[in-house]
């Protein structure tokens, strides 16, 4: 079949699927978009139904495909799709959902004849999987104590993991682990989170743990403190948006922030009031500023700072 039915709201995923299915096919040029929102689909039909035998390949892309999924939110259906289930064409059905709803009979009749592809969003577990299918797909092979290393600092973003992998493939099919420490760009962001919850919970020695893990990657203190205390300045921005009642999508349009970073700290800056998240700023701008001035050194200066903030618990 021509038909590709992609799930999932994972767009980093998505968008490699995509470019997956065009060098499969070859195409590069014949793409046309649409979109089940806003589109009608008499145009999609038209569109699928215009084929010419002088046409090179055709692929056609239609988004938010909810039709598929428990919750519908277009006028579509998926009778016109299953009548032409055996198109010529491309067809690629995106659906921005976890599952397909395939208690619905036709759902399950499309899912069946469609090549299904999971654009689910990583997590720790399946983050795993996904870097041992990529290092398999580009012949790659590590150890398992190399593995373990990449696994613990890809970070989730599943093109980010590709391009990595890509680079070390180009670089040997049988890097060793100090080969890998050298070329892998760390992705600080999944440490750095959980520094934050370390630095709330007032939890000084996996705060140390942390920084020391970043020192490791020739990360510079100055730089480490930064990029803590960045994080917690953009908590304390979406408090302040919280408390004056605005909803996510006007916090990330004002922040002109990623929504679902917006909903991760949404979710965290339930647990501080505004006062308490510009207190524990201006902990860090006074630590920032004594390393910058000289009068601590850096290293010694984050472990006093992490015992003091565990001496001052209460």
């Amino acid at each position: 079949s021509m038909i590709y039915i992609l799930y999932g709201k994972d767009k980093s995923m998505v968008s490699m699927k995509l470019e997956a299915i065009k060098k499969r096919h070859s195409i590069q040029e014949n793409v046309n978009v649409y979109d089940a929102q806003t589109d009608e689909i008499s145009n999609v039909l038209q569109d699928l139904d215009a084929y010419s035998i002088f046409d090179d390949d055709k692929m056609i892309i239609v988004n938010n495909c909810t039709f598929l999924s428990s919750k519908n939110t277009t006028n579509y259906e998926v009778d016109p799709f299953l009548l032409r289930k055996d198109t010529e064409m491309i067809l690629v059905l995106i659906c921005p959902s976890d599952k397909l709803d395939t208690r619905k009979k036709k759902v399950k009749e499309i899912s069946s004849c469609a090549t299904l592809y999971s654009c689910l969003a990583l997590d720790d577990k399946s983050q795993k999987f996904y870097v041992q299918d990529k290092l398999k797909e580009f012949g790659v092979k590590v150890d398992f104590k190399t593995l373990d290393w990449m696994t613990s600092r890809m970070g989730l973003d599943p093109m980010c993991i590709q391009n990595e992998i890509e680079k070390i493939s180009i670089y040997s099919k049988n890097p060793t682990f100090e080969d890998v420490q050298n070329l892998l760009i760390v992705e600080p962001t999944n440490d750095i989170f959980k520094m934050v919850d370390a630095f709330f919970s007032q939890n000084g020695i996996l705060l140390l743990a942390y920084y020391r893990n970043f020192r490791k990657l020739n990360m510079q203190p100055v730089a480490i403190v930064a990029l803590l205390a960045s994080q917690i300045r953009f908590l304390f921005q979406v408090r302040v948006l919280m408390d004056e009642g605005k909803a996510q999508a006007t916090i990330a349009q004002e922040l002109k922030a990623n929504p679902y970073r917006v909903k991760l700290n949404m979710q965290k800056a339930m647990r501080f009031s505004s006062e308490t998240l510009l207190y524990n700023l201006s902990l860090l701008a006074d630590f920032d500023q004594q390393m910058k001035m000289g009068k601590i050194d850096k290293d010694d200066g984050f472990e006093y700072f992490c015992l003091n903030l565990m001496m001052n618990k209460g």
